[in-house]
């Protein structure tokens, strides 16, 4: 597996958006059946599904992931204030200029509520849809909402460095991984910025009702830790596929890869196998 993963380097694209220039770094890995595109988290990157490439049960599909700015690799200017918003039609630019047609989108955390948007919005492409513990609820705004509380100036001295500081002594790895990732290539302004429009639609965006109406293929995908989720039964009463994750937390792509992986695999079996 290591020559495959040598031969595929990330690339970078040219995109503007409001006039403003921006670079988006992105992966993509070339397969026979269905195409997948991965969204990250809020201060995640494209680095969080890398393993996918990897995975046996994975190899026959496209699988494509981005760096939204201020994210991995992709840089974020500081005259330029991007939220939940932003990002869907980012996501929008970034889908239009990407060789690929028809695809399935797994969004993760703030990603999961950026695929919902883009689903609505933009979703004549979109076969099917994974959120895995994206936002649906205010109860899922654990960071944003009390970064929303701040201002950049505290945030940027004192409550960004205390969030880091928890992360890397959690006992989870998941959450060891996302503090080594917010210290070494997230943007403070980028964090900063999409939290208040983050926790506005966690609050008011009947997110679940949303998600719910979706008239493709859904799963929702969460951690053994976190299934007390005051949504869930409502999820699967409506008769979305629920699939809990076990020993994990809210990364499971780092918690429990393994099984992570094979549940993504049996969705797209389940619902786009060409056999």
């Amino acid at each position: 597996m290591k020559n495959r993963l040598d031969t595929m380097q990330s690339q970078k694209l040219e995109i503007v958006y409001k006039d403003h220039p921006l670079q988006i770094d992105y992966f993509i890995r070339r397969g026979e059946e269905e195409t997948v595109m991965y969204l990250h988290g809020l201060g995640c990157s494209k680095n969080d599904f890398f393993e996918a490439v990897s995975r046996a049960e994975l190899q026959s599909y496209t699988l494509v992931a981005f760096d939204f700015p201020g994210c991995g690799n992709s840089p974020y200017s500081e005259n330029i204030s991007l939220g939940i918003d932003d990002l869907v039609e980012l996501t929008h630019l970034v889908v239009s200029a990407l060789p690929i047609d028809d695809f399935v989108i797994i969004g993760h955390s703030m990603g999961g509520l950026v695929a919902l948007l883009f689903v609505e919005r933009y979703g004549e492409h979109v076969k099917g849809f994974i959120n895995v513990e994206g936002n649906l609820a205010p109860e899922d705004c654990f960071f944003s909402r009390e970064v929303a509380q701040h201002s950049f100036t505290h945030f940027t001295t004192t409550a960004f460095k205390d969030i880091k500081h928890r992360l890397a002594c959690s006992k989870n790895q998941g959450f060891r991984k996302y503090a080594e990732t917010l210290e070494s290539c997230a943007s403070e302004k980028a964090f900063f910025d999409c939290c208040p429009s983050l926790v506005d639609y966690s609050d008011h965006g009947t997110l679940i009702q949303r998600f719910i109406a979706l008239k493709i293929p859904t799963m929702f995908v969460y951690g053994s830790e976190n299934r007390t989720l005051s949504y869930l039964p409502t999820l699967k009463e409506s008769g979305c596929e629920l699939v809990e994750i076990p020993r994990s937390n809210h990364f499971p792509g780092y918690d429990n890869p393994r099984a992570f992986y094979q549940v993504i695999a049996k969705f797209l079996q389940k619902n786009f196998s060409s056999v």
